[in-house]
């Protein structure tokens, strides 16, 4: 299955992705999610997501962001599209320029395109994922001010967790962190996933209470 998000509004096709890619873990507890953009393309890896399961889950979750820019990663994707669309798997591409051979392939064969443009006024919107980066600097101040504006911009809470869900899984998966041990990734790992799930048993409100364990870092 493969969604696909693009346009010039680069942070709002970012953010719905992220908010798809939340919804799905969340249907999808068991499932492997995976990141992958121009940097890490790897087409042995790729072809490994686009054919394959994993051993204890039902689905891989592969979310790839930019992922076009590589030339290479360009030319593999237009060209097995097909498989990637037909895959057990769940494929979410976000693009902000792509050229317009390459949008119509991709838009022929995705089960769900979504297109953003940037307003008249050519202004910015607030990229969300400025709050993993937060995160992972361990920046609790910044992380809150940034909460709060993405608040402020309609960003949805469950998008935000997902995101910083994300990051975490990420440097856990890495082991790159100067500012986290091991223990505590893997536990606030948890605390994400249980105030999605809260969130969704009617415990608590989602906003506040990521508010709540921002505050708490």
């Amino acid at each position: 299955m493969l969604y696909f998000f693009h346009g010039t509004d680069g942070a709002r096709a970012r953010e719905r992705a992220s908010a798809l890619v939340a919804t799905l873990q969340g249907k999808k507890p068991e499932a492997e999610l995976f990141r992958i953009e121009a940097e890490n393309w790897n087409p042995l890896s790729f072809d490994e997501l686009t054919l394959g399961q994993g051993l204890f889950s039902k689905t891989y979750l592969v979310q790839m962001v930019s992922l076009l820019e590589n030339e290479d990663a360009r030319e593999y994707i237009c060209a097995r599209v097909v498989d990637i669309a037909a895959s057990p798997n769940v494929f979410v591409l976000v693009e902000e320029k792509v050229d317009a051979a390459t949008k119509r392939v991709i838009l022929k064969y995705a089960d769900r395109a979504q297109e953003f443009k940037k307003t008249e006024s050519g202004k910015e919107k607030f990229d969300v994922f400025s709050l993993a980066d937060s995160l992972g600097r361990r920046d609790k101040k910044n992380l809150w001010v940034l909460y709060q504006h993405a608040l402020a911009e309609d960003i949805a809470p469950e998008a935000i967790n997902g995101i910083l869900s994300w990051k975490v899984r990420d440097m856990l998966a890495n082991r790159l962190s100067p500012f986290w041990n091991t223990d505590e990734l893997k536990n606030l790992s948890a605390r994400f996933v249980a105030l999605y799930h809260d969130s969704h048993r009617g415990k608590h409100e989602l906003g506040v209470a990521l508010e709540r364990l921002i505050l708490s870092l």
